[in-house]
């Protein structure tokens, strides 16, 4: 961020002011509260004369350290690698008055052990290179936002799982919060405050719009949610499996979603904005089972849906049951992917009803159409 001019102009006076028992001083940040990764923001100054700005800390910087009058400013702050949070505090002083804002920065969290703790819509947890298992929390609440299977290596999640319905979903509008995860040092991932290098869209696994309330939201835009996806694609068929995952998770108690990326045989790559290569997938896929309790559709409430996409532009962008190019059996799209995605399904509604609702065709059944 750069620094905004101040409303009146001019530069900071090197005398300090008389007091003038009617002058207004304050300063705020935009948001008192900030995650452990870098980053800045804009700070709001109001002042009647000339004034002087200064951080308690060395990690927070401000952009200005005198001015006069109204302005608006910038401060950097540095990535927090403690488990810790700490403060930082500005302090402004005009008019032989003084005014002080404090900023929260929060402590890195740790990342969970790769132990599957039973999710039923995590596929199977692996280990080694190119594997990391995180898991993020909704702040407000304890409960389960989504998880992710992080590839350092090629420089995005193996897949994205999460639970859906319309208390998840909440209510609000798109951040575009672009940021590093805290979960994660910065050196593990991409930076893409703007585009790939490479003419490609930083697309979504978790979409923006499947979690709406704004601190959920603003995780939705961490760089390790992102791939390199052609526009084509991005825009068009893959927004329209998105839209249908979304609408399924309104009629059903909870969907149970895991989206991923394909880079295995893939010789493309694109450049995030300090050059550092990400893998471009070939191919991109989505696996749900709905559930909904009672009811007389699929088994025990339970059903499942696979949709395996090749990385290219489609001649359609309507996804339906005539659309078996892409659509499929759980048990079809595992075997395409090597993957057991559902391995947790077993354990909560029996190995009977695992192996029927894996296997179900789903372009016979009219529910989800």
């Amino acid at each position: 961020m750069l620094l905004a001019g101040a409303c009146g102009g001019g530069g900071g006076s090197k005398g300090s002011d008389p007091i003038k028992p009617d002058a207004v001083v304050s300063v705020s940040f935009t948001s008192s509260t900030v995650e452990a990764a870098k980053g800045s923001q804009f700070i709001s100054i109001s002042a009647s004369g000339s004034w002087t700005l200064n951080s308690s800390v060395s990690w927070l910087k401000v952009s200005q350290s005198n001015g006069s009058g109204n302005a608006t400013a910038s401060v950097t702050y540095e990535e927090n690698t403690s488990s810790s949070p700490r403060q930082a505090v500005v302090t402004l002083v005009s008019s032989g008055k003084s005014a002080t804002a404090t900023l929260t920065q929060k402590g890195k969290e740790s990342t969970p052990v790769a132990v599957n703790p039973g999710w039923i819509e995590l596929p199977a947890l692996q280990t080694g290179t190119g594997h990391k298992f995180v898991s993020h929390n909704f702040d407000s609440k304890s409960l389960r936002s989504f998880s992710y299977d992080w590839n350092a290596t090629d420089q995005v999640a193996n897949w994205v799982a999460y639970p859906l319905n319309k208390s998840l979903i909440g209510s609000g509008s798109r951040t575009d919060a672009w940021g590093y995860d805290p979960k994660l040092s910065s050196s593990e991932q991409p930076l893409l405050s703007s585009a790939y290098k490479g003419s490609y869209d930083r697309g979504h696994q978790l979409p923006s719009a499947d979690r709406l309330t704004y601190a959920e939201n603003v995780k939705t835009f961490y760089y390790t949610n992102m791939t390199p996806q052609m526009n084509s694609f991005n825009g068009k068929i893959w927004a329209t499996a998105e839209s249908l995952v979304r609408g399924w998770s309104t009629s059903c108690d909870t969907l149970y979603v895991v989206t991923g990326c394909v880079v295995k045989g893939s010789s493309k790559k694109a450049y995030d904005n300090n050059g550092k290569a990400v893998t471009v997938p070939v191919a991109y896929y989505k696996a749900v089972i709905r559930y909904m309790k009672g009811s007389t559709l699929g088994y025990s409430g339970y059903m499942g849906l696979g949709m395996y996409f090749e990385h290219k532009a489609y001649s359609y962008s309507n996804i339906d049951k005539t659309n078996t190019e892409v659509v499929m059996s759980i048990d079809a799209l595992e075997s395409k992917l090597g993957l057991d995605l559902f391995p947790n399904l077993e354990k909560v509604a029996g190995k009977s009803v695992a192996d029927q609702v894996e296997a179900e065709d789903p372009t016979k059944v009219s529910y989800w159409w």
